[in-house]
């Protein structure tokens, strides 16, 4: 294609593309089939095409800078809605029934809007929506993809690695009643929100190197929905992420209480079958989804 008076090669801006979400030379010659000098190459060529540096690098691995930052969201939107045009050109054969097995907390904070955009996309296809379990080892025989929190042993299926999660303490703005990042020795005084056993919040005090306080009263709540529903009504302090509480972080319903450090949690994963057809509307979906989450991760912009 066409820049000013320049010619930037597709295939650089492809390389480009991996070489950013992988952060690395090596894993983006992997995926692309291809030696690193090939990829390195690429890059290069499109940074001399350009007139600008868009990696930093670092030792064996690469960051983007603000330029890279700035070309990856502009390729990223045109693949995206490449990838768009493609699937709605295809739309006829995308037709029957789509079954999904997802989180509760899941679906509810986060991918109920993205279904409706995909599905509004495609006539034809109808959608059957299921929870799946936190310990699911199983793909039921009437679900065509699942996606999963934490477990990932599924005999016989194909386990593809989704989000990384990472959580930090929130509450309601009316709670914290002063400037942030607060003091976590007010938890003394306060009630702790837990959607598990008490062990993601033992993990918390652990990583911050603080003691394990002891709160004036703990809600154990069914779910992550629920614990969040408790802060976002004053009840308390609750665990969240990006991804689940961003919408009410955003709206400032949830304010992060002690500052911006977070917490490596677990991952969510997608299983499904290993003959899933490269061109069904599960495999569709996944595409789309995968493409958003990296997305999301790449810029570092909460969706």
């Amino acid at each position: 294609m066409k820049i000013a008076n320049t010619w930037v090669s597709l295939n650089a801006l492809q390389t480009f593309e991996v070489a950013a979400r992988h952060e690395h030379m090596g894993r983006a010659a992997q995926e692309l089939n291809v030696t690193q000098s090939a990829v390195s190459h690429q890059v290069r060529a499109l940074e001399n095409a350009l007139g600008v540096v868009l990696f930093e690098r670092r030792g064996r691995g690469i960051m983007l800078n603000a330029a890279g930052e700035r070309l990856l969201q502009s390729i990223q939107a045109g693949f995206d809605g490449i990838s768009s045009t493609a699937l709605s050109l295809s739309a006829d054969a995308f037709s029957g029934r789509l079954s999904i097995a997802v989180p509760v907390s899941l679906m509810v904070e986060w991918l109920v809007p993205k279904l409706a955009v995909f599905l509004g996309r495609f006539a034809n296809l109808s959608l059957r929506c299921t929870y799946s379990e936190r310990r699911m080892s199983v793909l039921p025989s009437d679900v065509d993809m699942a996606i999963v929190f934490s477990a990932h042993a599924f005999p016989g299926c194909k386990v593809i690695p989704f989000m990384r999660t990472r959580v930090f303490p929130v509450c309601a703005p009316e709670l914290a009643r002063g400037p942030l990042p607060l003091d976590p020795d007010i938890l003394r005084r306060s009630t702790i929100i837990h959607e598990d056993d008490g062990d993601l919040w033992s993990q918390w005090f652990a990583s911050r190197g603080i003691e394990q306080i002891r709160p004036a009263r703990e809600i154990h709540a069914g779910s992550h929905h629920d614990a969040v529903a408790f802060a976002r009504h004053r009840a308390g302090f609750a665990m969240t992420d990006w991804f689940l509480g961003g919408e009410a972080l955003r709206a400032g319903k949830l304010v992060q209480a002690f500052g911006p450090r977070e917490l490596e949690n677990e991952s969510y994963y997608i299983v499904t079958r290993t003959n899933l057809a490269p061109d069904s509307p599960a495999q569709a979906l996944i595409d789309w989804l995968m493409r958003d989450a990296e997305m999301a991760r790449m810029t570092d912009v909460p969706r």
